[in-house]
């Protein structure tokens, strides 16, 4: 059976170059994910509508980014754009160079997105890198902008500093997917987080402690099918016309 996810998220790396006092994650760790981890995942998934890495900083681990690309071209995994955040205290080539070959291979290069953070708590970045970065024919302001405290999760520091105001909601079931039986295929519309562990979970917005109460399965240790099958709620919409 193809599989076919709308909003696929990859927490690529657990590593940061800040310490940010309303970071949801909690404090970094030196990790990246593994590369099998991709690899299991554009094996399985024949199309990606919208991908995002994430992490920690996701600049930090630009080689995962680039594997991506190489696995999502070798496995035929059809990829529509990305999406992506950076802090930008630094420039880094590697990543600048990275997510201009990803763009390359999208379908749809209008939706791609790279949008750096600028609000009151991720201080001064650096001037070449927005420079740089902004030249992007996929640059975007989206997030270059105050955070309202009332937007805050109480999720890892924001929560050990008393600054969240509202609790994450992560289901444990999928409820928005349909199976396409023309192309014998599961459509997943619902968000998947990867994490870098390779585990799998139904939401972005959990610390790096309290996504371990959530796990649906681990791509390492069993097939993604077999963890979206598993996971479906009876309520979804079983069949396409």
């Amino acid at each position: 059976m193809r599989i076919e996810l709308s909003n696929l998220i990859l927490e690529i790396t657990r590593k940061c170059n800040m310490s940010c006092a309303h970071c949801l994650r909690g404090p970094a760790q030196q990790m990246n994910m593994d590369i099998e981890i991709i690899n299991r995942v554009t094996r399985e998934v024949d199309y990606i509508y919208e991908v995002t890495f994430t992490g920690g900083e996701p600049s930090l681990n630009a080689a995962a980014i680039e594997h991506f690309r190489w696995a999502v071209h070798f496995n035929r995994c059809s990829l529509d754009h990305f999406w992506l955040t950076v802090n930008a205290r630094f420039f880094k080539q590697d990543f600048y160079e990275a997510i201009q070959e990803l763009y390359c291979i999208c379908d749809d290069q209008d939706y791609c997105s790279l949008t750096i953070s600028r609000d009151q708590y991720h201080g001064k970045m650096s001037p070449k890198a927005y420079e740089i970065y902004s030249e992007l024919p996929f640059f975007s302001n989206q997030r270059m902008k105050r955070i309202e405290d009332y937007a805050l999760l109480s999720e890892g520091n924001a929560k050990k500093n008393q600054m969240g105001y509202k609790e994450a909601y992560i289901a444990d079931k999928i409820s928005d997917y349909y199976f396409d039986e023309s192309e014998d295929a599961l459509c997943v519309k619902e968000m998947i987080y990867v994490n870098a562990k390779g585990d799998v979970l139904l939401g972005c917005d959990l610390s790096y402690i309290s996504q371990k109460r959530h796990i649906l399965g681990n791509v390492l240790e069993e097939p993604l099918h077999d963890i979206l099958m598993r996971s479906l709620s009876k309520i979804g919409q079983q069949a396409s016309a």
